[in-house]
């Protein structure tokens, strides 16, 4: 049976994916597979009928895991109180008290997965029900045997809250062979996520948070959440008239999308911190008779009570279901986190090489220059540039902007094409530069003292992939004082080059390391942002 697929629970319960904090490898992890796991729930309801305990499986090695495999030994339970249901294996391997259960043929290297197994109350009587080991091995050889295999005590303990979290990790699906497919930088998906009631008692109100991995972010977070931004971002939510009742299930009606940093050239890597945490505010024992006890716009909440069950139960009267109500308290907070990791690949690898043609003139003259970036690589660029005049000397704003691109003030302050008298700009041609051709950008400079600089330099960035020969990268921007050359209009006209990119539209575009090093402003990348459109070049050059 293949454990991504596995429904071991029965119906009501789903598998999720989790990578448990706990799972996290060390600093410095041997080279080669290193399955590890635990077993996050522990306690169950005495009123609760069963419970789905969560497995947090994850191969925290260096190197992919094949022929991976989970064993369950249920032979310690004291089955007089809780028992495992053989039928609900459905596909997998089941001799006496043990269970084995055998995935795909590849679990990558940083993949995480939970899985619920199930286990029933069979006396309803409080009290240590024995234990169950779960063992996850493969056979292509692990470099850290110890941490394969876990035991959990069960216990039975007093009616109370029981909320249990699922997430998914994060990436771009799997392939026809099972295996796990990486993001790409600047690549959006869902966020997959639920909350179970594992009680035995209707839960009124619940709290959760979800927390990205690095270099993630929210698209269109929730209408009742906050976002918090920390060292990653939070929502912090509240959903305080949602019922859930027991065994039902709390999720969103369309999963959260949130969109990998384009910028991320670290890959491929599995990066954890992801993490979904949920509390019950309160337990009722009848479902109130509320119109609005319902869940959140956006939010649903199925369970083993039929639509017209819950109907009868919502024509209850209020003030015995407010009498009823009392705080949640938690009694297995083990499972009431799941953690996640986002999944993220390799940056395309390309080349980009920028020139800047000198100028000469008297003090007081303005004079033209061009950039010209051009694309020597095999896959294709999104170009933008960071330019610093030298000392001495300023930019100047064209009378009439270029129809296509923008050039702003790399402090952020004002509007694209109203720089005049700054010294430096960040520069961008909404246009994807394809192997083989060229983009230009011509500039006025005001030389403004005698004594001009040679601290002049430009940067060329790019927002499709990673430059593998930054040598290229940056040019020197040369002014010099000298015979005066015809003044250029304030409005440079276009010239031809056939080898021009192409304009589309596609992925935002932003800037992040500057000239010297430093990070453009917020400002000057939200201009950009605000301008990208849709542009027709007839001549195939782009200014």
């Amino acid at each position: 049976m293949k454990l991504r697929t596995a429904l071991a629970a029965g119906a009501s319960v789903l598998l999720g994916g989790g990578f448990s904090a706990v799972l996290a490898g060390p600093a410095q992890a041997a080279d080669g597979p290193d399955l590890a796991l635990k077993i996050a729930s522990s306690k169950i309801a005495v009123d609760a009928p069963m419970k789905a305990f969560r497995l947090d499986a994850a191969n925290v090695g260096t190197a992919d895991a094949a022929n991976v495999a989970l064993k369950l030994d249920f032979s310690g339970l004291d089955t007089t109180r809780v028992d495992f249901v053989p039928e609900l294996f459905i596909g997998c391997e089941v001799s006496g008290k043990v269970v084995t259960c055998v995935d795909g043929p590849v679990f990558v290297a940083g993949e995480s997965l939970s899985l619920p197994v199930l286990l029933e109350n069979t006396g309803g009587k409080v009290g240590a029900a024995g234990s169950f080991t779960a063992t996850f091995s493969t056979s292509s050889g692990d470099v850290n045997p110890a941490n394969n295999t876990a035991t959990v005590a069960v216990e039975v303990v007093d009616s109370g809250a029981d909320l249990q979290s699922f997430a998914f990790d994060l990436s771009a699906g799997y392939d026809d062979d099972n295996r796990l497919v990486p993001l790409s930088p600047g690549d959006s998906t869902e966020l997959m996520w639920w909350v179970t009631n594992e009680g035995g008692r209707f839960v009124k109100g619940v709290d959760f948070t979800i927390t990205l991995p690095p270099y993630v972010s929210f698209d269109d977070p929730y209408g009742i959440c906050e976002v918090e931004e920390q060292a990653t971002e939070v929502l912090t939510c509240s959903d305080p008239d949602a019922i859930i009742p027991p065994g039902g299930m709390y999720f969103p009606e369309l999963p959260q999308t949130v969109t990998v940093n384009q910028f991320y050239f670290d890959g491929p890597a599995a990066l954890p911190g992801g993490l979904v945490s949920a509390k019950a505010r309160t337990l009722v024992e009848d479902v109130p008779d509320w119109a609005q006890a319902r869940p959140a716009t956006g939010f649903d909440v199925v369970g083993k009570v039929t639509d017209q069950e819950r109907e009868l139960l919502l024509e209850k009267v209020l003030k015995k279901s407010m009498a009823d109500a009392e705080e949640a308290v938690e009694i297995d907070e083990g499972d009431n986190d799941a953690a996640f990791a986002a999944h993220i690949g390799a940056p395309v690898s390309v080349d980009q090489a920028i020139t800047v043609t000198p100028a000469t003139g008297p003090v007081g003259s303005v004079v033209q220059i061009t950039v010209k970036v051009s694309n020597i690589g095999e896959a294709s660029t999104g170009p933008m540039f960071y330019i610093k005049a030298p000392s001495g000397t300023s930019f100047v704003a064209p009378e009439q902007a270029p129809e296509v691109g923008s050039c702003i003030d790399r402090s952020g302050e004002g509007p694209p094409w109203t720089y005049t008298g700054e010294t430096e700009l960040a520069c961008g041609w909404e246009s994807e530069l394809q192997p083989g051709r060229t983009l230009k950008r011509d500039l006025l400079v005001r030389i403004d003292d005698a004594a001009v600089g040679n601290d002049g330099l430009a940067e060329v960035i790019t927002s499709v992939g990673k430059d593998r020969n930054p040598e290229n990268d940056t040019a020197k921007v040369v002014i010099k004082v000298g015979t005066a050359a015809p003044s250029p209009s304030t409005s440079p006209s276009p010239s031809t080059d056939p080898g021009a990119g192409l304009p589309v539209t596609g992925a935002n575009v932003g800037l992040v390391a500057g000239v010297g090093g430093a990070v453009v402003l917020a400002g000057a990348v939200l201009l950009l942002l605000a301008r990208r459109r849709r542009v027709t070049i007839t001549d195939d050059t782009a200014h």
